[in-house]
This record gives C-alpha cells, structure tokens and sequence, in this order.
C-alpha cells in the first residue's frame, strides 16, 4: 500500500459502503516503538496474546478474546475460532482471474490457522462475541465512522478497550485479491496489509494497542494510525459491561 496511492484508496474504500463493494488485507514489515508505559495518560493493563506461532491470520480473533479475557470472561483462541467464529471457504478460481468467496461482514474468509486466510471485518466479530457473551450481562458495539478521539474519550477512559481495524504496522495500503460474494454478487476487493489490534491507550502523541502481531502496549504515531484506521474503513468493536 504505496504512499501516492492512499488518499485513492481511502476515498475508494469510502465509496464501497454505497456502492456494494467491500475492501479488505495482509503484511510487510514493523516499525515498533518503544515508550515508557509513564508517558502515556491512559493505558489499560489487558492480558496479552500473540498470534504469530498458532493464529497467522486470526488477528481479529486474537484482538477479541483478549478483550473478553480483560473483562474476567474465560475464553481461548481456539475456542472462540472453532465455536463461534463464522468462517467461509478462501477465494476459489472459477474461471481464469475469476474468483468467489464469502462476505467478509459476515464470516471470516478462509482459516485464522492458515497463513493463506484472509480475514473478517466488524459486523462478523460482533456476531461472534453474540453468540458467547451473555446478552443481559454485557453489551457488544460494533462502531462505524467515530474518530480515534472519540473512542478514547468514550471508551479507554471508562476502561473499555477497543477492537480496532488498522494495517500491519500501520504501513500504507495496497490492492490485493478480488472476489465476487457468492449469496449477494457484490464484488469484494481486498486490500492489504488489514490489521485487527485492541486499543489500549493514549496520549499526546501516541495510541497504544495489545498488538497481536508484535507485543503488549505497542505504540504507534497518531498520525500513522489515523491514516491506517480510515483506510479500513473507521470500524471498531467494543465490549461493555452493563450496569
């Protein structure tokens, strides 16, 4: 994802939500910063999960059980894959540069235990976290087009953390795979390297996330996250404790 071409593929990613198209990812290479946990103004101590040596692709999985974990919900990876995840085959050639697929709003495409999956978007985690959360005890948001400021003020500082989508390392976007959707017919292109983290912290000039693919408390740019976060389309999930 080159750096001349973002503002086209944000605004293209934007343009998908009303004309039927749906943009999504995977990697390149990590630009980590260490900062002292003390600069920060906000940072939640959630347990953390890798996902490199089990879950290559399951970085919304990941993101998700570690937020569930944070509220006391004992739950694992693998369990949260295979019991309750929606999964859909990966993109299969149909005829040559022609593939079909599931929704990614709906399932996850292909398998988070394969370096060859895809991924899911929101609305599919939120389905998820449905399935096993209890509905009268907590609550699960999915959460469209709020800014990054919003999310904090209204969630990291009541102590909510955030499943947010970004890119790997927040690096730029790039065009990937095409498929059509086999229920809707609505062509899905692909953009890399998409990324599920949980938002933990922030402060005056970094958001700090239980990154599953590098480390706890990862700091990244504001700027870099912002840009990265919009790109994939502005969608987070939350999870909220009801009263």
């Amino acid at each position: 994802m080159k750096k001349n071409t973002v503002l086209f593929f944000i605004l293209t990613a934007m343009l998908a939500l009303t004309t039927g198209s749906v943009m999504l990812a995977k990697p390149e290479r990590p630009v980590v910063l260490d900062i002292p946990r003390g600069n920060a103004s906000r940072i939640l101590d959630v347990p953390y999960i890798n996902q490199r040596e089990r879950y290559p692709t399951g970085c919304e999985s990941v993101s998700a059980v570690m937020a569930l974990n944070y509220l006391g919900l004992e739950i694992g990876v693998d369990e949260f894959i295979d019991l309750y995840l929606d999964m859909e085959a990966p993109p299969l050639e149909i005829s040559p540069g022609e593939y079909v697929s599931g929704d990614p709003r709906k399932a996850f495409i292909g398998s988070p235990y394969s370096e060859e999956g895809f991924g899911c978007y929101a609305p599919a985690i939120v389905k998820a976290l449905g399935k096993f959360i209890d509905g009268e005890e907590f609550e699960v948001k999915g959460l469209y087009d709020e800014s990054l400021e919003s999310l904090c003020g209204e969630y990291i500082d009541r102590g909510i953390p955030v499943i947010l989508w970004a890119t790997l390392d927040m690096q730029s976007v790039r065009e990937s795979r095409s498929w059509t959707d086999e229920e809707s017919g609505i062509v899905i292109d692909w953009i890399a390297p998409m990324h599920c983290l949980l938002l933990v912290g922030y402060d005056k000039y970094y958001y700090y996330f239980n990154d599953p693919w590098q480390k706890k408390e990862c700091a990244y740019l504001k700027g870099g996250v912002e840009t990265a976060y919009k790109a994939m389309l502005s969608q987070a999930v939350v999870i909220i404790k009801n009263n």
